[in-house]
């Protein structure tokens, strides 16, 4: 009842992680419907939006700037590049450009899903 890798909401049920899985569900769509790439493109900004309210609802945070920095970097960087080839009118991949973005967004789901959590009263500064 109390295991800090038990995710914290049913998969499915929040902004957050629904934005990510159907960003990714319309970016292989995409590779047949290519009008859907734009849709993917909606849902990636809808998920770190998500991601930002999930963040903030949680309140001040007594960990330092600095560790939570280094919990995100090598999310956002995998987002940041999936943005990159997918902006890019000559990339490499294609089709799957939409596909790409969505599948950047998995690092940064996968952080937050299975992130240690610990007791509410403890996160919040006094």
């Amino acid at each position: 009842m109390t295991d800090p890798k038990r995710p914290t909401a049913p998969l499915g049920f929040e902004a957050f992680g629904t934005a990510c899985g159907l960003a990714i569900v319309a970016g292989a769509l995409s590779a047949l419907a290519p009008a859907l790439s734009m849709l993917t493109a909606a849902l990636a900004a809808l998920a770190v939006a998500g991601w930002a309210s999930l963040r903030r609802s949680s309140g001040p945070v007594k960990a330092a700037p600095t560790r939570l920095a280094r919990v995100y970097l090598v999310p956002f960087g995998a987002l940041a590049a999936a943005g990159v080839l997918f902006l890019d009118p000559v990339a490499p991949v294609g089709p799957w450009r939409a596909l790409v973005l969505g599948l950047g967004l998995l690092p940064l789901w996968s952080t937050e899903r299975f992130r240690p959590r610990s007791s509410p009263a403890l996160e919040r500064v006094p």
